[in-house]
């Protein structure tokens, strides 16, 4: 993304593949934003901590991981359009804290706009509440949340995912999804929640006028149900432009004659 547009209307902050059927969809359906996702799980990769032995292997074979970036570029640079304006998230999967410090360091972590991460266990959730790089949490409802933590991440101005395409394969993962909701109004009354669709085709994209009817299933109220696609995201935007330049971005809207 070449310019830093002031995000607007309805977005999307989690696709996970782009094509021209599915940003027509979007277009179609009035969104004004999405994010096109990738997701990297550290553990699998060998980074972190834990993982020193595969990392003397590779070193033994000639590999070196400082030169080779294990973080993938972005599925899609400079696309540009007057009705649709996309940017690139990367989701990290992570066991241990260790592996967050090696993706600062990745030269195509730069490349990125929003970043997510995904806590593998309960202690990597609690130590990344300390971190101001964050811009969404996605977890599961095996993560174990407190009252106090969630209040933490929202002093960080760290957002909660839901996404609802996992609710359209089957069953279990329906409940799921619900469970995790649940959980989120349990322990934080569903504050700081963006609802995303996490969709791999235009089959998986709902009008934002049924994201929000299904926000209301999820437990948010109507005004919050509203800003998970709205406000909430234009949040993680706007705090991600300041990151890029190294200060703070400012929203300003105008005020109409009844305001």
């Amino acid at each position: 993304m070449n310019t830093m547009k002031v995000p607007y209307g309805y977005c999307d902050l989690r696709v996970e593949r782009v094509n021209d059927g599915i940003i027509n969809t979007f277009i179609e359906y009035g969104y004004t934003f999405i994010a096109v996702n990738t997701t990297v799980n550290c553990s699998i990769l060998g980074v972190g901590n834990s993982n020193r032995k595969k990392r003397k292997i590779a070193e033994c074979n000639g590999e070196n991981n400082e030169e080779n970036d294990w973080i993938p570029t972005p599925k899609l640079i400079n696309y540009d359009d007057s009705k649709l304006t996309i940017v690139n998230r990367l989701t990290v999967q992570i066991s241990n804290i260790g592996q967050l410090h090696r993706i600062f360091n990745s030269q195509n972590f730069k490349l990125y706009n929003i970043f997510a991460v995904e806590p593998l266990n309960d202690q990597v959730f609690q130590d990344i509440l300390t971190s101001s790089s964050i811009d969404i949490i996605t977890c599961n409802i095996k993560t174990s949340v407190t009252p106090k933590q969630y209040t933490i991440a929202i002093e960080k101005n760290i957002y909660f995912e839901v996404s609802y395409a996992p609710m359209l394969v089957n069953y279990v993962a329906r409940q799921d999804t619900l469970s995790l909701a649940h959980l989120l109004h349990i322990k934080g009354k569903s504050k700081n929640v963006i609802v995303s669709s996490g969709a791999v085709n235009k089959l998986d994209i709902r009008n934002p006028h049924d994201v929000m009817n299904l926000g209301i299933l999820l437990g948010l109220s109507k005004k919050q149900s509203k800003e998970s696609i709205t406000r909430g995201c234009y949040s993680i935007i706007l705090q991600s432009y300041g990151k890029k330049i190294g200060k703070s971005t400012i929203n300003i809207v105008p005020r109409t004659a009844n305001s």
